[in-house]
């Protein structure tokens, strides 16, 4: 069992077939090597593979094509080969089995993704008398889910299509459970419950390997899809759940480093099925994990670097300090001996890469750090440390010894893992980020400079190519580095060499193929998926952004995407073309419901939508459909249908679950509708696909409320307030306070306050809430004021600094406000800043317009002035601020008399007659004896 488990995990694991350390069983030791020396067609026609195919039973599936749909002929043959194996071999023949399932995977991994291309097809292998063509459309249509179409042009789908029939059969999987059952749709709850079901059936090793290798073929399957297919991400997300790392790792660590890399990679594949499913801030958690159990030190920082060939001085940049703990078995060669074309930028003007001077000069500023929430110190958490993907350095001294004595401009090499980690990390700050933000983007070239710019020749080929792909994305978006990020896309889709026939650039040669491949393919199950025409089409897109629009139609003919042809076509704001485009799709594939969505977005036209629901299930039907009855055009005639919105929108969860934004206009709805059960769980979905947006928490919190769930809304907000995404809006914390006030949480009722009057100080005054002030200070003034050598709690000191500091910045003309502060102010034992407060309460009243007109404002007056002179009697004889003898006020009846004066002349004319002149008469008749 343990000889087993460790050839098993090293199968995962994909080790270099050089560092294989083989285990008791000859047969699966030669089964293994085959597949980690990449010899899959070797595997398939020399060893036991064949005579299992030749059986009467195997072909006898076969034949049945024709008669039979494609799919249930090779399901039939994939069944023929998994029991004929265990019939020969006993359970020893399932692990077999699984090893055949792996290599139709690879072999369509090879032939789509990374190349070099494979020369025997499945078309020779198993269907030598078949129509190619008809072949690859039946086979394509299989893997088409939920109304998304699979790619036309892939290479033998059917490897794919065995691949995953055979993990069906090996996991025991009903046709009803099926993802290439065409009925997916409907059956979502059946497939759930039986990925369950194989999560929790998993008791010993092999099982382990099967769910954990189905996962993968699943993964492929969603990256032939034109868009991420929520059942598969689910599915793949039940599967990956499973304590699959019990059952598999070795109890000793032979060989050396498979135990760490056996976790390692679990969670970088966690991550990945996250970024995949387009619920990239899940995948933060595992990344971090990851950085723990490899011992990678990361970190983002600035230093002063030099740009350009003719700059005199340096200037600040952003720099990636990057150290491996040690070398894995992956590096025992680093450079796979495989070339890869680097194109020098070869600019009159800027360097090749910055040239950083020492980082002893380090100086970075932190941007708005003085408008950060200040929490009470007991409450902080590691939540927002947790949440960074990058680690960050803002002065020297935060920077690691070991990275501080790096060279900047001549890091030391990393291992190929660490490689692995830095480019999930650099995908899923790209997807959850701005595009076109120079700062995100001088951060992730940062990114990319670590690996392409180590102290070494390169490493894996797959890790290497891809970190240039990523750097000539974000050059193309600048105009000096615009022709090498062009050049370099080219070449790297011409390097891998799939369905390439016309070579724009020369190639290097290779070494054999096989080799070639082993490399290629041995963290491909780690990285996101790019399959070879999704890059083509991604530069097919970079020359319609630069109006280099026949270089573009030409790439999009040639792989035959008109529904991008005609997205870039409506981007460039060329409808007609579009929808040319898509009619044509339509007339030649009537099932491909997204055509028919897309061009029922371009046209704004229900029965478009309605269409490809009905074709495919399509979601993003439903969702369109949702959005157009909430907001109808004008055109249409229709208002809002709010419950027509809410229907639309369930039947487009229903098929896809993981969507954020859906959940959240299904949310929104669902508060306006007054449906807050609804609306408490779609929220409830937001929140736990992205725990980082502000607003789905305070809206959540929200619909609790309305359900009297304070003490869950109070939670929900308490998020809110402390998730490290959006900039906050005020009503957020609007509803913090409110809350905070029901539970009697006073700190809680503080910050919110503190953050309410930050954001809307420009409004002055009019954004005080008084009540709350008076509470605040009611609570603040109840307890005695420490004696000398006594320290203010934290509440205490925040609740000064708001009253006595923040406050009277904002205070325009509320006499009540400044009274709030002179109480305050007396409680301190500051009595002159007392006195001082209850002039400027005074004075903004006296100032009224309506003083001469308005009865009520005059008796205002009257009394603030009388509470002034009250003031004035009681404070004024107190000590002063300066000691040694001196008055607050020594003069106060001077004062008083004088203010009292004033007010009668200034009302005279107008008020003799009034309650309040009386009022005056009587206070100067009191100063006066």
């Amino acid at each position: 069992m343990e000889s087993t488990k460790s050839t098993l995990i090293q199968l995962l694991l994909l080790v270099p077939s050089d560092v294989f350390q083989p285990g008791e069983n000859e047969r699966l030791n030669r089964l293994t090597k085959a597949v980690l020396e990449a010899r899959y067609v070797e595997l398939l026609e020399i060893s036991d593979f064949k005579e299992l195919a030749s059986l009467p039973e195997a072909q006898k599936a076969l034949h049945s094509y024709g008669e039979k749909p494609l799919v249930e002929a090779l399901r039939g043959f994939a069944q023929a080969i998994i029991d004929s194996s265990k019939i020969l071999l006993g359970e020893e023949g399932l692990i077999d089995a699984h090893i055949y399932a792996i290599t139709f995977l690879q072999l369509f991994v090879q032939s789509n993704f990374t190349g070099p291309p494979i020369k025997t097809g499945a078309h020779t292998l198993l269907f030598p008398n078949s129509d190619v063509q008809t072949l690859q459309s039946d086979a394509v249509k299989i893997l088409n889910v939920e109304g998304q179409p699979a790619y036309d042009l892939m290479q033998d789908p059917i490897y794919l299509i065995l691949a995953e029939l055979m993990f069906e059969g090996l996991t025991d999987t009903p046709i009803e459970a099926s993802l290439l059952s065409g009925n997916v749709a409907d059956n979502s709850k059946e497939i759930i419950d039986h990925a369950g079901a194989i999560g929790q059936q998993i008791d010993e090793p092999l099982k382990a390997s099967i769910t954990w290798w189905k996962s993968r073929v699943l993964q492929v399957h969603l990256s032939v899809l034109s868009e991420p297919s929520g059942i598969i991400s689910s599915v793949c997300g039940v599967l990956m759940g499973a304590n699959l790392l019990r059952h598999l790792l070795p109890l000793s660590d032979s060989p050396k480093g498979v135990q760490m890399l056996g976790s390692v990679q679990y969670v970088l594949e966690q991550a990945r099925v996250y970024i995949h499913a387009q619920t990239e801030h899940a995948s933060i958690a595992p990344l971090n994990k990851a950085l723990k159990i490899t011992g990678l030190q990361l970190l983002l920082s600035g230093a002063k670097a030099k740009r350009t060939k003719y700059q005199q001085f340096h200037t600040s940049n952003l720099i990636v300090l990057a150290k491996s703990s040690e070398n894995t078995l992956y590096d025992a060669d680093y450079n796979d001996g495989q070339t890869l074309e680097n194109y020098k930028l070869d600019s009159e003007l800027l360097l090749e890469r910055p040239q950083f001077e020492s980082l002893e000069n380090l100086d970075m500023e932190v941007e708005n750090e003085s408008k950060r929430i200040k929490l009470d110190p007991e409450l902080i958490t590691d939540d927002l440390a947790e949440s960074r993907l990058i680690p960050l350095a803002m002065t020297v001294d935060d920077i690691p010894a070991d990275l501080k004595a790096l060279d900047p401009n001549k890091q030391p090499a990393l291992n190929n893992i660490d490689m692995l980690q830095i480019l999930l990390r650099l995908v899923v700050i790209k997807q959850t980020t701005p595009s076109n933000d120079a700062l995100v983007e001088d951060e992730l070239l940062a990114l990319v400079g670590r690996i392409l710019y180590s102290d070494s020749d390169g490493g894996n080929w797959l890790l290497y190519s891809r970190a240039l792909w990523e750097r000539s994305l974000l050059e193309t978006g600048k105009s000096r580095t615009i022709e090498r990020g062009i050049l370099q896309m080219t070449s790297l889709i011409e390097e891998i060499g799939i369905k390439i026939t016309t070579r724009l650039l020369p190639q290097a040669e290779e070494s054999s193929p096989d080799s070639v491949a082993s490399s290629r393919l041995r963290f491909i199950h780690q990285l996101p998926l790019l399959p070879q025409w999704s890059l083509d089409a991604k530069l097919a897109e970079k020359y319609m952004s630069l109006g280099v629009i026949k270089s573009a139609l030409d790439i999009y003919e040639r792989l035959q995407l008109q529904v991008e042809a005609a997205l870039c076509y409506a981007a460039i704001g060329r409808e007609q073309e579009a929808e040319k485009i898509l009619i044509g799709r339509i007339k030649e594939h009537p099932e491909d419901a997204r055509a028919v969505s897309v061009l029922g977005d371009l046209k704004q036209d229900p029965r478009l939508w309605e269409k490809a629901w009905q074709v495919g299930h399509y979601a993003k039907a439903k969702a369109s459909l949702s959005r157009y009855y909430y907001s109808p055009p004008p055109e249409s005639g229709l208002s809002k249908n709010l419950e027509l919105a809410i229907s639309h929108m369930y039947d487009c969860l229903h098929v896809n679950p993981l969507n954020y934004e859906n959940w959240f206009f299904y949310g929104c709805c669902g508060l306006e509708s007054g449906q807050f059960e609804l609306a408490s769980e779609a929220f409830t979905r937001c929140v736990s696909l992205d725990d980082s947006n502000s607003y789905a928490w305070s809206n959540l919190a929200s619909a609790l409320l309305k359900l009297d769930k304070v003490k869950p809304a109070f939670n929900a907000l308490q998020k809110a307030v402390r998730s490290s995404g959006d900039r906050k809006s005020w009503k957020v914390y609007e509803n913090y306070m409110n809350v905070a006030m029901q539970l009697n949480e006073w700190n809680d009722v503080l910050i919110a306050y503190r953050e309410l009057l930050s954001i809307r100080k420009e409004e002055g005054d009019s954004v005080i809430d008084i009540p709350v002030l008076e509470r605040l200070s009611e609570i603040l003034i109840s307890s005695e004021f420490p004696h000398e050598g006594q320290s203010l709690s934290h509440f205490q000191r925040s609740c000064i600094q708001l009253i006595c500091e923040t406050l009277p910045t904002l205070i325009t003309s509320s006499a009540r406000c400044w009274r709030i502060v002179a109480r305050v102010e007396l409680w301190r034992k500051r009595p002159w800043s007392a006195l001082d407060c209850h002039e400027k309460a005074y004075r903004a009243l006296l100032y009224n317009p309506d003083l001469e007109v308005n009865e009520e404002v005059w008796n205002e007056v009257v009394d603030a002035c009388a509470d002034l002179v009250g003031a004035f009697e009681s404070l004024g004889e107190l000590p002063g601020k300066h000691g040694a003898g001196d008055l607050v006020c020594r003069d106060w009846k001077y004062k008083a008399k004088t203010t009292v004066r004033s007010l009668m002349s200034k009302g005279k004319d107008v008020w003799e007659d009034t309650s309040g002149w009386e009022t005056l008469l009587q206070l100067k008749e009191d100063l006066s004896s």
